[in-house]
């Protein structure tokens, strides 16, 4: 999300890591960021309103829907087509990275 790093965010990482670790797959898997944030909302609820106003990547997976009554911002996850529409071109990017480096494996 773009925010500074903490010791929150590290022990959440930890707890990440060791879940996968102990189950054997992602707590929240995805192929972008958007699936993460996505998978996380989900099982967690919607990020506090006062970190998705600090966050620098809030404007790429949210969109503002308004303001409180308290003058605060107002955030909606956006659906997986608007932020896909604009990642396109590096999803596609990277897919070719992917490929090119599995025919360089299956070369040698």
């Amino acid at each position: 999300m773009g925010l500074p790093y903490c010791e929150s965010i590290d022990m959440w990482s930890l707890g990440c890591v060791l879940a996968e670790l102990y189950l054997g797959w992602p707590l929240y898997p995805g192929a972008s960021e958007y699936d993460q944030i996505r998978y996380i909302t989900q099982t967690q609820g919607p990020f506090p309103d006062h970190l998705l106003s600090a966050a620098a990547k809030t404007d790429k997976f949210y969109r503002r829907i308004g303001i409180d009554a308290f003058g605060r911002t107002l955030w909606r996850l956006k659906v997986s087509r608007q932020v896909s529409a604009v990642n396109h071109a590096r999803t596609d990017a990277r897919l070719a990275l992917i490929l090119f480096l599995k025919c360089i494996l299956f070369i040698f």
